[in-house]
């Protein structure tokens, strides 16, 4: 701080501060340079209507017109610098929560060498924390994470490999891709618990009514502001042979994304826990895909095999008896599994 010239209109004078120079009022009083502002002069300097002096006063010298004296200025400062902690410990709560939840489904026997390099790690770590980047997104994806610890689970490991398998395979807007993936079973959350919980087969009802989480997940998508989202989450059912669901559409015509999605999903029911039958292999599920390419796109599913350096066994060494067959296949099984993570 140090002394300074400045000019004040009359009322911003403070008392205490020194004049500037001399002046010569209307009344004839002169008043000398250096003379301290009472009270007492400040009501005189309005009696003879004089609209501003030079002062002498203590003040910061700053060609800045936003002085760090503003009051203004500090409190944006400060609120800004609190933002800053709130982000900052925002994102370390979500990166501990990327690394925890990854932690349970990631396995060199699932996924081979997908994960080989810690740069692929940090770059999906990226993409989930962006995937949550707003208030609608995160809390849909905490309600998923309370009611349906599977669907939750799952939605993970289908965001994992199927970015990792879209951005391989040059897929475009890969961010938006990689957020569809996340939310392509948020449609669970409107399906009755009673059915999200069985662990044993589902009726015909049942099943039909968790089919339905398809149109519901595309719908709570667009209710929350997500309508590019909703495409995911209505067309991750849909096959090659148009028998998915809920449109029959013929899956190449969707697009290389829901190609991918759709392969994905089915690797990942296929070997993840369920409480109600033992994992399938990761190569064992990669073969039954194969087998099935009148459902799957054999490019999908060769081009995943290549990426985990998972390949599968020769067809005819493939041990899978036709009741054991249908629950790796019928699509009612792939639906309920345990609630809690493996």
């Amino acid at each position: 701080m140090k002394l300074i010239l400045k000019r004040k209109r009359i009322q911003d004078i403070l008392l205490g501060d020194f004049l500037g120079s001399d002046i010569v009022l209307a009344d004839k009083t002169k008043l000398d340079k250096g003379t301290v502002i009472t009270a007492a002069l400040l009501e005189q300097l309005k009696h003879n209507r004089v609209p501003s002096v030079i002062v002498e006063t203590a003040e910061e010298e700053t060609s800045d017109p936003f002085s760090k004296t503003d009051r203004l200025q500090q409190m944006i400062l400060q609120l800004q610098e609190k933002e800053m902690d709130h982000q900052a410990t925002y994102k370390r709560s979500m990166e501990k929560h990327f690394y925890t939840n990854l932690s349970y489904i990631a396995f060199e026997y699932r996924y081979g060498k997908l994960l080989y390099e810690e740069e692929s790690i940090r770059f999906l770590k990226d993409l989930y924390i962006k995937s949550l980047k707003t208030m609608g997104r995160s809390s849909l994806w905490h309600m998923l994470e309370q009611r349906d610890p599977y669907a939750f689970i799952h939605s993970m490991d289908v965001f994992v490999i199927g970015t990792m398998l879209a951005y391989h395979m040059n897929v475009v807007q890969l961010e938006l891709c990689a957020t569809g993936y996340l939310f392509h079973d948020i449609g669970k959350l409107d399906i009755p618990r009673e059915i999200l919980d069985k662990t044993t087969s589902l009726t015909k009802e049942e099943y039909e009514i968790v089919q339905t989480h398809t149109v519901k997940g595309e719908t709570l998508l667009h209710q929350a502001g997500e309508p590019l989202l909703g495409r995911y989450a209505r067309s991750h059912h849909e096959r090659l042979n148009r028998q998915g669901y809920p449109d029959g559409a013929y899956l190449p015509e969707l697009g290389v994304d829901l190609q991918i999605l759709a392969v994905v999903d089915t690797f990942s029911a296929l070997t993840l826990s369920r409480t109600y039958r033992e994992v399938l292999p990761a190569a064992e599920a990669i073969q039954l895909m194969l087998e099935m390419s009148e459902a799957y796109p054999k490019k999908i599913v060769k081009k995943l095999a290549q990426l985990m350096h998972i390949f599968p066994n020769d067809k005819k060494t493939l041990q899978l008896d036709d009741v054991m067959l249908d629950k790796y296949t019928n699509e009612s099984y792939m639906e309920i599994g345990w609630k809690q993570k493996p």
